[in-house]
C-alpha cells in the first residue's frame, strides 16, 4: 500500500497521517483512505487521476449511484424527484432562513434531476442549474430550468455576468479534487451579501463511530470521494475562504435505516420499524445524534459580507 508524503489539504506530514481503512468501496487494490491527525480530513490515496476522473463521471458515474441504491432513486428523473422530495422537504427547513426574495437567483452546482430547483422556481426565484450528467439535460429543460453541462461552460455563458443571491450544492464537495479553489470560485459569483451553502456527508456518523457495522465500512467508504469531512476539518476549510461561516447539523436516515444495516447490513429501510415504533422516536432519535455531532451530514454557509 502507497503512503501519503503529506496531507493533502493541510500539507502536515507523514507523522500526522494514519489509515483509517484499506477498504475502498469499487477502488482499487493499491487505494486506502487515510486521516490526517493535525486538520481531521479524511481523504482517499491514491486519488484518481484527473483522466480517471473524466472517465468516472462521464462513464460509470450513474451505474454506480444505481447500484448503490438499488437501482431505485436513479431509474428515471422522475423516480429521482419523487424519492428525494424527502430530501427537498428537510432542505428546505433550514433553506428558508436562507433564500432571497422572490426573483433572487439561484445557482445549484450538481443539481441532478432538479428537484431542489424546480419547487424554488415555483417558489418564483431565478433558478439555474449546472449538472454534468447527460441523463438529466432533457427533463431539466421539460421543466424550464436553464443548465449547464460543466462548470467551464457556464463561465463562458452570458449568466455567469450576473451574480447570485444564493449558490447551493449538495454532497459535492467531498467529489472535487481541489476543495479551497473550488469553494472561492462559487464566493466570486455570489452578490455582496449573498450566502453559499454547502452539504456533505459527516464522517462522524454514528453507523461507522458508533456502531462499527462491518458491512456498513466496507459501503460507506467510496472511490467516488476525494474526501470525508468531520466538523473539525469542514471548519478549516471554511476558514480559509476568510467569511463569516457557521456549520449546521443534520440526520439524513432514520432509526429505521440503522436498524436495518445492523440486522441485515445493507441500505435502505427508511421507515421499516417507524409504523411499531412512531414518529416520536424517530426524531428524537435523530435529534439524539445531532446533539452528539453524531449525524450523518454537515451543512456550512458561508456569507459573503455586503461591503464585498
Amino acid at each position: 500500500m502507497p503512503l501519503p508524503t503529506a496531507c493533502p489539504l493541510c500539507n502536515k506530514g507523514r507523522e500526522h497521517q494514519n489509515v483509517v481503512t484499506p477498504h475502498v468501496y469499487s477502488g482499487r487494490d493499491n487505494q486506502a483512505f487515510f486521516q490526517c491527525m493535525s486538520c481531521d480530513v479524511i481523504y482517499l490515496f491514491p486519488p484518481l487521476n484527473l483522466e480517471e476522473q473524466s472517465e468516472f463521471y462521464a462513464k460509470e458515474f450513474e451505474n454506480f449511484m444505481e447500484n448503490r441504491s438499488n437501482g431505485v432513486i436513479w431509474k428515471t428523473p422522475e423516480t429521482h424527484v419523487t424519492e428525494n422530495a424527502y430530501q427537498f422537504t428537510r432542505r428546505l427547513k433550514y433553506l428558508n432562513d436562507y433564500l432571497p426574495k422572490p426573483g433572487g437567483r439561484i445557482l445549484e452546482v450538481g443539481c441532478s434531476s432538479g428537484f431542489m430547483l424546480i419547487p424554488l422556481q415555483k417558489k418564483g426565484f431565478e433558478c439555474i442549474g449546472i449538472e454534468p450528467s447527460g441523463a438529466f439535460s432533457e427533463f431539466l429543460t421539460s421543466n424550464d430550468i436553464l443548465s449547464f453541462k460543466s462548470k467551464e461552460e457556464f463561465a463562458t455563458s452570458d449568466e455567469a455576468k450576473d451574480h447570485f443571491d444564493l449558490i447551493m450544492h449538495f454532497f459535492v464537495l467531498e467529489h472535487i479534487s481541489t476543495p479551497e479553489e473550488f469553494i472561492a470560485e462559487q464566493l466570486i459569483l455570489l452578490k455582496p451579501g449573498g450566502k453559499l451553502i454547502i452539504e456533505i456527508p459527516n464522517a462522524a456518523d454514528a453507523l461507522s463511530t458508533i456502531y462499527n457495522i462491518p458491512a456498513f465500512e466496507r459501503f460507506y467508504w467510496s472511490v467516488a470521494h476525494n474526501w470525508y469531512f468531520t466538523k473539525k476539518s469542514f471548519a478549516y476549510v471554511l476558514e480559509q475562504t476568510e467569511q463569516p461561516y457557521e456549520i449546521l447539523l443534520d440526520q439524513r436516515y432514520d432509526l429505521s435505516n440503522h436498524f436495518q444495516w445492523a440486522l441485515d447490513g445493507r441500505p435502505g429501510g427508511a421507515k421499516r420499524f417507524t409504523p411499531k415504533l412512531g414518529l416520536e422516536i424517530e426524531e428524537q432519535y435523530k435529534m439524539a445524534l445531532i446533539k452528539a455531532e453524531k449525524c450523518d451530514t454537515l451543512i456550512g454557509v458561508i456569507n459573503k459580507p455586503m461591503e464585498q
